[in-house]
């Protein structure tokens, strides 16, 4: 059991990010390949993707094959939701940060013994691990990256609305099945059976939480960067839908625009629907006011922002395309 401590200025603290972050869902996914059984709606995406495997993808593929440990230098504290300047943050590794974390599974006899350059910090095993990231993510994310954007969105908007209606207490209590939420004097635990059955105890102590929703990932999982809040990725609710790359609504509106309106799930604003896919603000702009004149969106003015939702015919769009996130 992983227990987190969280006083009050946690939960003052306590955020959920509007977007997926790459670098969690890639790492989810090599998980999810090894693993003997998958939920229905990711069956066909498994198949599929053991399908497109290549040699290349090995090394990146050899550090996700536990089901109870992930090297944290593969999902780095910047939880971006673009690929390349995510792949930029793992290229920056100190070598000494590669081997306190990789040299104790090899001794232990966890990784195979080819992963041996790579803990040594050695130039090619370094190139061939981002090739191998760049390789697997082609085949395992990208062509899903709208669909996990939108159902991300969507459970973010499930987040949103229970905190307005009923508080931070509410959103904690029902935040995912493999969770659990209670208060303890003026103190409050949120716990998970963790993947290594060991008893931890994490205590924040008043940097807050930041709350990662995640597609593929199986379990929850604490992300520590002690120079920032404590990160807590968890498992989005099970979609109905098997998951697929949304051709058909990309072949009718155009793949970017067709992720637009898959990431407009409720209410982000412009520069979010950027950050999620990747473009620039200029294009998630130009991109939704498409979108609005066609009727599948709205746009309001907040502030400085301008924050867009889904029409009714939007969502109806969305549920034809085999993007809806339920």
């Amino acid at each position: 059991m992983l227990t987190l401590h969280l006083n009050a200025t946690d939960l003052s603290r306590t955020t959920v990010r509007s977007a997926p972050s790459v670098l969690i869902e890639l790492a989810a996914a090599g998980q999810r390949l090894f693993q003997a059984t998958v939920p229905e709606h990711l069956a066909q995406w498994r198949a599929r993707t053991r399908a497109a495997l290549r040699p290349a993808m090995r090394p990146y593929l050899d550090l996700c094959r536990l089901a109870w440990w992930l090297p944290d230098f593969v999902t780095p504290p910047g939880l971006g939701s673009d690929f390349r300047t995510s792949l930029d943050e793992v290229a920056a590794t100190p070598a000494e940060r590669l081997a306190a974390e990789l040299r104790p599974r090899l001794d232990a006899g966890d990784l195979p013994a080819r992963v041996g350059p790579l803990a040594s910090g050695d130039a090619a095993a370094r190139r061939e691990l981002l090739a191998a990231m760049t390789a697997f993510h082609a085949v395992a994310v990208a062509p899903y990256w709208s669909t996990v954007g939108a159902a991300v969105q969507a459970d973010r908007a499930v987040r949103g609305h229970a905190l307005v209606d009923a508080g931070i207490d509410r959103v904690l209590r029902d935040l995912s099945p493999h969770l659990s939420w209670r208060s303890a004097g003026s103190t409050y635990q949120l716990s998970y059976e963790c993947a290594f059955g060991t008893e931890l105890d994490v205590v924040p102590d008043g940097r807050g939480v930041t709350l990662v929703p995640a597609y593929f990932l199986p379990h929850p999982c604490v992300l520590d960067d002690p120079a920032g809040p404590l990160v807590l990725a968890y498992p989005i609710r099970p979609s109905r839908r098997e998951l697929t790359t949304a051709e058909p609504l990309a072949n009718l509106l155009g793949r970017t625009r067709a992720a637009v309106l898959g990431v407009i799930a409720d209410g982000p604003s412009t520069s979010q629907v950027a950050r999620a896919l990747g473009i620039s603000v200029a294009s998630a702009s130009q991109h939704a006011s498409t979108l609005r004149a066609a009727g599948l969106i709205t746009s309001h003015r907040n502030g400085v922002a301008v924050l867009h939702a889904l029409t009714p015919l939007g969502a109806h769009l969305l549920r034809a395309g085999q993007v809806s996130p339920r």
